[in-house]
């Protein structure tokens, strides 16, 4: 999927900048759930899976956004 390289690097761009004005705790919970959604596709190599991390890190994604603004 072509789409999702790209919400790859615009997740993580966005990830990057919402751990950087997080505290302490917050970035513990990014850290995870970032490391999740990006470990767990390859633990469970199911389309449907994929599918679901795909959605899941847009989301996540959009959460960060709104969590810097």
């Amino acid at each position: 999927m072509p789409y999702e390289q790209l919400v790859n690097i615009i997740v993580l761009i966005i990830f990057i900048v919402a751990f950087i004005t997080a505290d302490t705790r917050g970035k513990i919970i990014l850290a995870l759930i970032m490391a999740l959604l990006f470990i767990l596709p390859f633990m469970f190599p199911f389309p449907v899976f994929r599918w679901v991390c795909f959605v899941s890190k847009a989301i996540f994604g959009i959460g960060c956004y709104f969590y810097i603004k």
